[in-house]
Protein backbone atom coordinates (compact mmCIF):
# COMPACT_ATOMS: atom_id res chain seq x y z
CA UNK A 1 0.00 0.00 0.00
CA UNK A 2 1.05 3.55 -0.70
CA UNK A 3 1.07 6.30 1.95
CA UNK A 4 -1.90 7.92 0.11
CA UNK A 5 -3.97 4.71 0.23
CA UNK A 6 -6.66 6.33 2.41
CA UNK A 7 -6.96 9.18 -0.12
CA UNK A 8 -7.65 6.53 -2.78
CA UNK A 9 -10.29 4.83 -0.59
CA UNK A 10 -11.96 8.13 0.30
CA UNK A 11 -12.13 9.20 -3.36
CA UNK A 12 -13.53 5.81 -4.34
CA UNK A 13 -16.27 6.03 -1.68
CA UNK A 14 -17.16 9.64 -2.59
CA UNK A 15 -16.91 9.08 -6.37
CA UNK A 16 -14.37 11.88 -6.59
CA UNK A 17 -11.62 12.23 -9.15
CA UNK A 18 -7.95 11.78 -8.29
CA UNK A 19 -4.83 13.41 -9.58
CA UNK A 20 -2.36 10.53 -9.64
CA UNK A 21 1.37 10.99 -10.13
CA UNK A 22 3.20 7.75 -10.85
CA UNK A 23 6.23 6.28 -12.55
CA UNK A 24 5.26 4.67 -15.86
CA UNK A 25 7.55 1.75 -16.62
CA UNK A 26 6.15 1.67 -20.15
CA UNK A 27 7.14 5.29 -20.85
CA UNK A 28 10.13 5.36 -18.50
CA UNK A 29 9.10 8.59 -16.76
CA UNK A 30 6.74 10.10 -14.21
CA UNK A 31 3.23 10.90 -15.41
CA UNK A 32 0.29 12.72 -13.86
CA UNK A 33 -3.22 11.65 -14.81
CA UNK A 34 -6.72 12.67 -13.72
CA UNK A 35 -8.43 9.40 -12.90
CA UNK A 36 -11.43 7.74 -11.37
CA UNK A 37 -10.45 5.21 -8.71
CA UNK A 38 -11.81 1.78 -9.59
CA UNK A 39 -10.30 -0.81 -7.27
CA UNK A 40 -7.28 -1.95 -5.30
CA UNK A 41 -6.18 -5.55 -5.47
CA UNK A 42 -4.72 -8.16 -7.81
CA UNK A 43 -5.48 -7.81 -11.51
CA UNK A 44 -7.91 -10.31 -12.98
CA UNK A 45 -6.24 -12.94 -15.07
CA UNK A 46 -2.71 -11.84 -14.19
CA UNK A 47 -0.21 -14.57 -13.35
CA UNK A 48 1.31 -12.39 -10.64
CA UNK A 49 -1.26 -11.80 -7.87
CA UNK A 50 0.14 -8.54 -6.49
CA UNK A 51 -2.08 -5.62 -5.54
CA UNK A 52 -2.37 -2.65 -7.88
CA UNK A 53 -4.27 0.61 -7.88
CA UNK A 54 -6.77 0.24 -10.69
CA UNK A 55 -7.71 3.55 -12.23
CA UNK A 56 -9.67 4.93 -15.18
CA UNK A 57 -7.83 7.64 -17.12
CA UNK A 58 -10.49 10.34 -17.52
CA UNK A 59 -8.30 12.36 -19.88
CA UNK A 60 -7.08 9.43 -21.97
CA UNK A 61 -7.24 9.80 -25.72
CA UNK A 62 -6.49 6.21 -26.70
CA UNK A 63 -7.82 2.96 -25.35
CA UNK A 64 -7.34 1.17 -23.10
CA UNK A 65 -8.21 3.84 -20.57
CA UNK A 66 -7.63 1.63 -17.55
CA UNK A 67 -4.35 2.06 -15.69
CA UNK A 68 -2.93 -0.41 -13.18
CA UNK A 69 -0.23 1.04 -10.95
CA UNK A 70 1.81 -0.88 -8.40
CA UNK A 71 1.95 0.85 -5.01
CA UNK A 72 5.73 1.22 -5.34
CA UNK A 73 5.25 3.24 -8.56
CA UNK A 74 2.79 5.74 -7.06
CA UNK A 75 4.37 9.10 -6.24
CA UNK A 76 1.21 10.81 -4.94
CA UNK A 77 -2.58 10.78 -5.09
CA UNK A 78 -4.65 13.91 -4.49
CA UNK A 79 -8.44 13.88 -4.25
CA UNK A 80 -10.08 16.56 -6.39
CA UNK A 81 -13.41 18.34 -5.93
CA UNK A 82 -14.82 17.01 -9.20
CA UNK A 83 -16.87 13.82 -9.13
CA UNK A 84 -17.39 11.04 -11.66
CA UNK A 85 -20.36 8.82 -12.46
CA UNK A 86 -19.61 5.08 -12.46
CA UNK A 87 -22.23 4.61 -15.22
CA UNK A 88 -20.09 6.80 -17.53
CA UNK A 89 -17.09 4.53 -17.04
CA UNK A 90 -18.40 1.00 -16.55
CA UNK A 91 -19.45 0.04 -20.05
CA UNK A 92 -18.34 -3.59 -19.85
CA UNK A 93 -20.51 -6.53 -18.75
CA UNK A 94 -20.31 -5.74 -15.04
CA UNK A 95 -20.66 -8.54 -12.51
CA UNK A 96 -21.98 -7.39 -9.10
CA UNK A 97 -19.61 -7.87 -6.16
CA UNK A 98 -16.63 -8.12 -8.54
CA UNK A 99 -14.59 -5.47 -6.72
CA UNK A 100 -11.92 -6.15 -4.11
CA UNK A 101 -12.81 -2.94 -2.24
CA UNK A 102 -16.50 -2.73 -1.25
CA UNK A 103 -18.38 0.43 -2.21
CA UNK A 104 -21.90 1.87 -2.43
CA UNK A 105 -22.15 2.50 -6.16
CA UNK A 106 -25.70 1.20 -6.62
CA UNK A 107 -25.93 -1.22 -9.51
CA UNK A 108 -22.12 -1.02 -9.90
CA UNK A 109 -21.34 -2.18 -6.34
Amino acid sequence: MHADHQVFLDALAAQRRLSVRFFSKKQGKELTRICAPLDYGPLRGAAERTDHYQLWDLEGQRKPLNIAVAPTDVVSMTMLEETFAPADIITWAFKPNAWHVPRAWGEFS
